[in-house]
C-alpha cells in the first residue's frame, strides 16, 4: 500500500487563546501520524480546502511559504520511495532533516559550519557566520542554482557600494568560495563559480589617512612659516614630530616635554632636533 499525506489542522486541540496548529498527516502500511509545521493559527484563517492561511493571518505570507515547502519535501520523500514506503519513524526522521531535498543554500551551509567547528578555530568559524550574515542582510533567501558567476559580481559590486575595502571584500570572497566548495563536494553546486572570478591576494592599502611624501613635506612647510594659530601650530609640531621619528603619537608629548626640560630648540630645525635625538 503506498503511503499518502495531506496538510490539516488538528482539531483535538487548542491553545488558551483558541489557536490550533497545522500539521502533516502521513499514512503508510495503515498506520498514521501527525507531524507539527509549528504553525499555530485560528480556525477562521484556516482554508480548508487550498489548506492554507487566510489573508487575514497578518503571517500569512510567511506561514503559507513554510507550509509549501513543507508539502513539496514530503512528496519528494514519499515520491523516492513509492515502491516501498517508508515506515511513520523512517519519514519523520527524513522529514525532520534540514538538509534532505533543501535548495536554501543557507540551510545548508549552517548545518555544515557547525559540523566545522569540530576541526576549525573559533574564529574562523565566526569569520564564517559573519559572511552569511552579510549575505543574508543583502540577500534573505539564497538558492543553489543563484550561486553564478553574475551573483559572485553582484555581491562583490555591493560590497563596494557599502564601502568596504577591497581587502575587506576579498577575505570575504576567499570564505566564501571554501562554503561555496563544500556544496560543490556534497553535489549540490555542479561547479564553483570563483573558477572564473579571482581573488586578489596582495590588495594596495586603501587608508586615506596615510599621506604622500609630498603632503608630508607641505605639513613641513606650514609649519616653518607658522600658518597656524598657536594651539594648531603645536598640535601640527606633536604630529611632524611623530611623523619624524616613528613614536606613537601617545608618546609624543612626553618626549617634547622632556627635549624642552633639555633646552633642546624645537624651532624650524625640528626634523633635525629629533632625529639626532634618536641617533
Amino acid at each position: 500500500m503506498k503511503a499518502t499525506f495531506k496538510i490539516e489542522m488538528r482539531k483535538d486541540y487548542a491553545t488558551k487563546d483558541g489557536k490550533r496548529p497545522i500539521c502533516l498527516r502521513y499514512t503508510a502500511n495503515r498506520r498514521t501520524t501527525l507531524i507539527s509545521l509549528n504553525i499555530l493559527i485560528k480556525p477562521r484563517h484556516w482554508n480548508k480546502v487550498s489548506c492554507t492561511v487566510r489573508d487575514t493571518e497578518p503571517r500569512s505570507y510567511y506561514y503559507n511559504k513554510a507550509i509549501s515547502e513543507f508539502y513539496q519535501k514530503a512528496d519528494t520523500i514519499i515520491m523516492e520511495n513509492f515502491f516501498k514506503p517508508l515506515s511513520i519513524s523512517q519519514f519523520i526522521e527524513k522529514i525532520r532533516d534540514k538538509s534532505f531535498g533543501n535548495t536554501d543554500f543557507y540551510v545548508f551551509i549552517e548545518n555544515e559550519i557547525e559540523l566545522l567547528k569540530k576541526v576549525r578555530a573559533s574564529g574562523t568559524i565566526e569569520n564564517y557566520n559573519k559572511l552569511i550574515n552579510t549575505l543574508k542582510a543583502w540577500k534573505p533567501t539564497l538558492s543553489f542554482d543563484e550561486i553564478t558567476l553574475d551573483f559572485i559580481q553582484q555581491f562583490h559590486n555591493h560590497e563596494l557600494e557599502v564601502g568596504n575595502l577591497p581587502s575587506t571584500i576579498y577575505k570575504k570572497h576567499a570564505n566564501f568560495k571554501f562554503l561555496i566548495g563544500i556544496a560543490v563536494d556534497k553535489e549540490k553546486i555542479a561547479k564553483t563559480p570563483y573558477e572564473k572570478f579571482e581573488i586578489k591576494k596582495n590588495i594596495k592599502a586603501q587608508n586615506n589617512d596615510v599621506l604622500t611624501e609630498d603632503e608630508l613635506k607641505r605639513l613641513q612647510d606650514a609649519y616653518n612659516k607658522k600658518k597656524y594659530s598657536k594651539g594648531k601650530q603645536e598640535v601640527l609640531r606633536e604630529f611632524l614630530f611623530a611623523c619624524f621619528t616613528f613614536v606613537a603619537l601617545t608618546n609624543v608629548c612626553l618626549i617634547i616635554n622632556k627635549l624642552q626640560t633639555n633646552n633642546r630648540s624645537m624651532g624650524n630645525g625640528l626634523e633635525t632636533t629629533c632625529l639626532h635625538h634618536f641617533a
